[in-house]
């Protein structure tokens, strides 16, 4: 398929797109472990906390947030393992996204695309229709997508999707024996000092209000090498290649930050009450994140792929 054609299908499914299309929205959540025997009004306080209590509260007084498929009183108590549900309470859209897709290459096993910001990689939190995964069923309804690997929604560049069971299981055990290697551009505030240097500080598991990640002594081992491509002194700015030898959640923005040089753009990560009260997606295509470059194998060669730069970078 010539890049051409799949940014005309690409947008012949997305003029609209159906997640900006006014709907009333069902949110289920799961009650974890260190959730239960609270009551349901404590747990959704607790667990949703950039949400009022009273906004909970009036739900489950009008029946509208049930467990299990029933409705509930203020005190119930809720379990491990539990499911409750809630519905907005008037049609909602999703927020925005960048639909530019573009295509780098597609075969009979994966495609390789150079995705955008803001884009969610598939259904999570606010966003159920107006993610990747979700255009492309939409657009290739005959195709078997499989995520390999994920992105974050701000962070742009590129993803490879299996279209095969046998392709995606082959790219995920090279993910898991860390044989695939990617490469990405990260500007910073801040001009760094030396040259290269690793990063090894480990991530905890617990997520925050918005979805978020923290350094934890505790959690799982994260190492991320980085080099200095350009620095910007009047700009106090500093260009790095950054290569991420495991792959948590967040790990690059995380890591840059804790060292006192947060990626440009990444206002959550700088500001430590940010994600508080505010969504881990932002609205905007601002955060000056890019995966430029993968390398694996497949059918015993081995492929690398570069993704272009955005135009972003380069003012």
């Amino acid at each position: 398929m010539l890049p051409s054609e799949f940014s005309t299908k690409i947008k012949q499914v997305t003029s609209p797109l159906k997640g900006s299309i006014p709907t009333i929205k069902t949110y289920k959540l799961s009650v974890k472990k260190c959730f239960d025997g609270m009551t349901i009004l404590d747990f959704y306080s607790q667990a949703m906390p950039n949400i009022s209590r009273e906004v909970w509260e009036e739900k489950i007084v009008l029946g509208n947030l049930t467990l299990e498929g029933k409705p509930v009183k203020l005190d119930q108590i809720v379990r491990a393992g539990q499911i409750t549900q809630h519905n907005t309470s008037q049609p909602i859209i999703e927020p925005p996204i960048n639909t530019n897709i573009e295509l780098i290459e597609w075969n009979n096993d994966f495609i390789v695309l150079n995705k955008p910001a803001p884009l969610p990689m598939h259904p999570s939190g606010r966003f159920e229709h107006n993610t990747l995964l979700e255009i492309l069923k939409n657009t290739f309804p005959k195709e078997d997508f499989k995520l390999v690997h994920r992105i974050d929604a701000n962070t742009t560049g590129i993803i490879v999707i299996a279209k095969n069971k046998e392709t995606a299981n082959d790219l995920i055990a090279q993910f898991k024996n860390q044989t695939i290697q990617k490469e990405y551009l990260a500007l910073v505030e801040g001009i760094v000092p030396t040259e290269t240097f690793t990063l090894n500080k480990s991530i905890g598991k617990e997520i925050t209000a918005s979805g978020g990640r923290k350094v934890n002594k505790s959690g799982e081992v994260a190492s991320t090498t980085c080099k200095v491509l350009k620095k910007y002194p009047k700009k106090n700015q500093t260009l790095l290649s950054v290569i991420p030898q495991t792959g948590k959640t967040n790990q690059i923005r995380i890591h840059l930050a804790n060292i006192g040089f947060p990626i440009i753009g990444d206002i959550g990560y700088k500001d430590k009450t940010y994600f508080e009260n505010n969504p881990l997606t932002y609205n905007e295509d601002c955060l000056f994140l890019h995966a430029s470059k993968i390398s694996f194998s497949h059918k015993n060669t081995r492929q690398t792929i570069i993704a272009d730069i955005p135009d972003k970078f380069r003012t």
